[in-house]
C-alpha cells in the first residue's frame, strides 16, 4: 500500500470513530496537504518577487491616471491602492477556481477521490477539507502581499482597520468557497472544469472591478457585478484599508457564505454518487 493510501486510511478511520469525525477527517485532510506542499518554499518567494514588480507596473501606470476627470476609485486614496486590493483578492479568486478544479482532477487520475469517497467521510467533509489548502495558502498570500506594499511601493496602510481586513478575507473566502464546490462537482462529473474555471477567472476579475471601478462597466453589465461575491469581497477589504465602513459588504459576504455553501455542498454529493454510479470516479 502506498503512503498516499496509508494517509487515506488514517483519515477515513479518523472520520469514523466519534461524532466529531467530520471535523476531524476536514482538518485531516488540510494535515495531508500540508504535509505535501508545505506553506512557505521557494515558488512563493519566487511568487512574491513576481508580484512585486507586476504591482510596481500598476504604481507607475496609477501616476498617469492621477488626473481629475478619470473616474473616482473611493474609498480608496489612488488608483495604486485600488488596484492593489483587486490583484491580491484574485489570489483567493484563483484558489476557489482553477487550483480547486486542478486539485480535483488530480486526486481523480491518481485515484485517490475514489478511495475517499468509499470511506465513512461526509462529502461536506470531504469538500471542504479539499478546499482547505487552497484557501489558506491564498489567504496568507494576500496577507503577505498587502502587508509587504507599505514599505516597498508607498500602499497607503496608515487608516487600515485590520480586523477589518481579516474578516473580509475570511467571509470572503466562505463565499468563494461555494463556487469552488460548484466547480470540484462539475469537475468530477464532466471533466474539463479547468476550462470553466479560467473563464470564470476572466468574468469575475472583469465583472468585480479588480482594474477600474464597476461603475464603468456600463448599465448592461453593471447590474451582474451587484450580485458577485468577488465584488463584495472587493468593495470590503478597500473600504477596510482607507478605515471606511466595511460591515455592509462583510454581512453581503456571510449571506452568500450562508446559502451558496450548503447548496454547494449538496451538489458535491449528488456529484460523487453521479460519478460513482457512472464509474468516473477515476480517470485516467
Amino acid at each position: 500500500m502506498t503512503t498516499v493510501e496509508d494517509r487515506i486510511r488514517r483519515v477515513a478511520a479518523v472520520a469514523g470513530r466519534s461524532s466529531t469525525g467530520t471535523l476531524a477527517a476536514l482538518t485531516a485532510l488540510i494535515r495531508r496537504d500540508l504535509r505535501t506542499e508545505p506553506l512557505v518554499r521557494l515558488p512563493i518567494l519566487l511568487d512574491l518577487a513576481f508580484a512585486t514588480v507586476n504591482l510596481a507596473i500598476f504604481l507607475f501606470i496609477s501616476r498617469f491616471l492621477a488626473a481629475p476627470g478619470r473616474g473616482s476609485v473611493e474609498p480608496s486614496h489612488s488608483y495604486f491602492d485600488y488596484v492593489a486590493v483587486g490583484i491580491a483578492y484574485m489570489l483567493v479568486v484563483q484558489a476557489a477556481t482553477t487550483q480547486l478544479t486542478m486539485r480535483i482532477t488530480a486526486e481523480q487520475r491518481a485515484g485517490t477521490l475514489e478511495m475517499l469517497a468509499a470511506q465513512p467521510m461526509s462529502p461536506a467533509a470531504l469538500a471542504v477539507g479539499t478546499c482547505g489548502y487552497p484557501f489558506l495558502f491564498a489567504a496568507i498570500r494576500a496577507s503577505i502581499y498587502l502587508a509587504v506594499l507599505g514599505p516597498l511601493l508607498g500602499l497607503r496602510v496608515g487608516h487600515a482597520d485590520w480586523l477589518g481586513m481579516v474578516v473580509l478575507l475570511i467571509a470572503g473566502c466562505a463565499a468563494m468557497a461555494g463556487i469552488g464546490i460548484l466547480l470540484m462537482a462539475i469537475t468530477i462529473v464532466i471533466g474539463h472544469g479547468d476550462a470553466a474555471a479560467r473563464v470564470i477567472v476572466v468574468a469575475l476579475t472583469f465583472l468585480s472591478g479588480t482594474y477600474f471601478p464597476v461603475d464603468a462597466l456600463g448599465p448592461v453589465l453593471h447590474p451582474l457585478s451587484a450580485v458577485l461575491p468577488s465584488r463584495f469581497a472587493l468593495d470590503g477589504l478597500r473600504a477596510a484599508l482607507a478605515g471606511a465602513a466595511w460591515t455592509g459588504p462583510a454581512l453581503a459576504l456571510l449571506g452568500i457564505a450562508v446559502v451558496l455553501l450548503p447548496l454547494s455542498i449538496w451538489i458535491f454529493g449528488g456529484a460523487l454518487r453521479l460519478a460513482t454510479k457512472r464509474g468516473v470516479l477515476t480517470r485516467e
